[in-house]
């Protein structure tokens, strides 16, 4: 949208007197009207007496629209208020742009019930650094586990801020990272395409991809965090301080972030509640188990996956299967009795020389890599690819087309499903020595055998991903 669509945006909105940086304070969007409407059949003389008849000049206000943000009470006026109806001015513009109406409201931490079906989102901004006390935190952390979302804005781009969100959340999830989200993260297009957006740092304009930070439960981004500016942008102003986006480049990265938290509100509820399988006897001798890479790309996106993908392998195959979790660390277990691996992940998997060294021998040796990129993520793929190239250079690579015996045993599958359109073939090949040792998707499969679908996301339908993983296992196992 060009500076003249945009103008005429915020005038459609909030009417044509209106300067868009100087008609009200600085720090708070133009004032709304209470909401009102006029019922259809007001516009008819009044019924009958003893009904009581409506004044037609009388209006009725709607119902409260649902709260779906709550904007987090931190340390004084001065230091979270700089925008002060930023998030209610954004669900209002979100409102006209995917009609549904919803509100904000101020809430204090020590009386939240950190309940997500009351508030299913959390806003903190500020210039200052916050630290809630341990109990809070505590609290927070089940209630993202609950399902509910946090987001985390520096207040004109405050890098002290920034710094002491992201100590505390690094204490809630220590065997977590926060990432940079990649380009094609449902954060960067499942309403609008936000790859390139303005920037302002200290009124110098620039552009590039938006400067966005998520912390993954499971597939979902529970925390979003901005180290530049979104609040001003929101309530329609900038500076010529600090780091911030252009306010129509703000509002697009929220109406983003408000549509990706709309669509996994329901499915983040089921985050930990996904049974794994757990063995009795610890013993995998003679029995068929798959072991699953660790690695810093975030590598457990879909904890119940292989248990689920292996017991549907023995129900069809008769195989004996371990259905126990067995989390191969590269860097100190052997790969002496392990005859498959699986990798996936939504980052870089960051592998070290002798990380890669061990993968070599375990291909060499006669194992094999199942891997798919989850939700079909792009930063995975591309970086798989090169994993690939440094661990086994020789490997030919090829793409089997619904021809192959791979898609006939033991389902039969003609034709492909995903969860957006897409024609090519789901498996990519590594060969070495006419023998396969790596087969690839980079559509997601992991949470297809997990059975919970991922929104806006690049994943292979969930019956035929169960059926692919099926077939796989048993290609590899058999050939």
């Amino acid at each position: 949208m060009g500076k003249i669509k945009f103008a005429l945006f915020v005038l459609l909105m909030f009417g044509s007197g209106l300067n868009v940086c100087s008609a009200w304070e600085c720090g708070k969007a133009p004032p709304a009207k209470e909401p009102q409407r006029i019922k259809a059949g007001e516009a008819f003389p009044p019924l009958p007496l003893p009904a009581t008849p409506l004044r037609r000049s009388e209006r009725k206000n709607p119902p409260a629209p649902p709260i779906l943000v709550g904007k987090v009470i931190c340390g004084t006026n001065e230091s979270w208020t700089r925008a002060e109806n930023d998030i209610e001015n954004l669900l209002r513009l979100a409102t006209q742009r995917i009609g549904v109406a919803y509100q904000a409201i101020k809430i204090d931490l020590k009386r939240f019930s950190y309940d997500p079906e009351e508030i299913p989102i959390l806003y903190i901004t500020s210039v200052e650094p916050f630290v809630p006390d341990a109990d809070t935190m505590g609290k927070i952390k089940e209630y993202l586990e609950k399902g509910g979302f946090l987001w985390i804005n520096a207040s004109s781009g405050s890098q002290d801020f920034i710094r002491a969100m992201v100590e505390w959340v690094d204490r809630l999830y220590p065997d977590r990272n926060m990432y940079p989200v990649y380009n094609n993260h449902p954060l960067m297009n499942c309403l609008e395409d936000i790859n390139s957006v303005k920037i302002l740092k200290d009124n110098v304009m620039s552009s590039g991809g938006p400067n966005l930070r998520v912390l993954n439960l499971g597939c979902r981004a529970a925390v979003i965090l901005s180290p530049y500016d979104l609040g001003c942008g929101w309530a329609l102003h900038t500076h010529p301080w600090g780091w911030r986006y252009d306010p129509q480049d703000a509002i697009r990265i929220g109406i983003n972030m408000l549509t990706y938290c709309l669509g996994w509100i329901e499915f983040g509820k089921l985050f930990g509640m996904t049974p794994f399988y757990v063995e009795k006897i610890k013993k995998k001798e003679g029995r068929l188990y798959i072991g699953q890479i660790i690695h810093s790309g975030d590598w457990d996106p879909h904890p119940s996956a292989l248990g689920k993908l292996l017991r549907r392998t023995s129900e069809q195959t008769g195989a004996s299967v371990f259905l126990d979790r067995i989390a191969i660390d590269l860097k100190k277990d052997s790969l002496k009795d392990t005859p498959l691996l699986y990798i996936t992940g939504h980052f870089n998997p960051n592998l070290s020389d002798d990380e890669i060294k061990k993968l070599r021998e375990f291909l060499l040796g006669g194992g094999a890599i199942i891997a798919d990129a989850c939700c079909g993520s792009q930063e995975f793929v591309d970086n798989f690819r090169k994993l690939i190239k440094n661990i086994l250079p020789e490997a030919k690579v090829s793409i089997w087309d619904s021809n192959h015996n791979i898609y006939k045993v033991p389902f039969k599958i003609g034709e492909f499903h995903y969860s957006y359109p897409e024609k090519n073939p789901p498996l990519e090949v590594y060969t070495f020595r006419g023998i396969p040792v790596v087969i690839f998707s980079p559509y997601g499969m992991g949470s297809g055998w997990e059975g919970i679908p991922r929104p806006y996301t690049k994943e292979i339908e969930i019956e035929q991903a169960q059926k692919l993983g099926v077939n796989i296992i048993t290609y590899l196992m058999t050939n």
